[in-house]
């Protein structure tokens, strides 16, 4: 749902790709009409399939609404159907338009990173997360191409 096919396959269990349901329909559709019993049987299979798909549906659309409420408008503005807003696109699809739209940092934003990092503690602020916010800084600095200060 929001990992890429070859992602999900390497962290499954048993090396399985995520399986997304269809839609199974109102009806079973081949009911045998003929043994009440065996038809009991395809209709409970066929609620239980409904259901697997109602909550597939809920956690794709839970997904899409974390990320969209995560996120500034202004990043999503480009996919944001006018008609009916971000359902017609996956969660999956949503974060990877995130990971395209965003923009290389220039010197600026570099400069401003570098000097957050090295500010003094103020003591006020409680060391783990002081360390979890320069370490946040670093992995941005890593990813724009600055290397890691040792």
């Amino acid at each position: 749902m929001i990992l890429s096919d070859a992602d999900y396959t390497a962290i499954s269990r048993n090396g399985a790709p995520y399986e997304i349901f269809d839609n199974p329909g109102p009806y079973p559709e081949n009911v045998d009409a003929t043994d009440a019993v065996n038809r009991e049987r395809q209709v409970a299979e066929h609620k239980g399939e409904v259901k697997e798909y109602e909550m597939q549906l809920g956690a794709m659309s839970w997904a899409r609404k974390a990320i969209v409420g995560a996120v500034d408008d202004c990043w999503l503005s480009e996919v944001k159907s006018p008609h009916v807003g971000f359902n017609h696109l996956t969660p999956f699809e949503l974060l990877t338009h995130l990971e395209t739209v965003g923009a290389q940092l220039d010197f600026i934003d570099v400069t401003e990173l570098q000097a957050e990092l090295f500010a003094p503690w103020d003591q006020v602020e409680a060391p783990t997360s002081l360390f979890e916010r320069q370490d946040k800084i670093e992995k941005q600095l890593v990813k724009a191409g600055i290397p890691a200060q040792a």
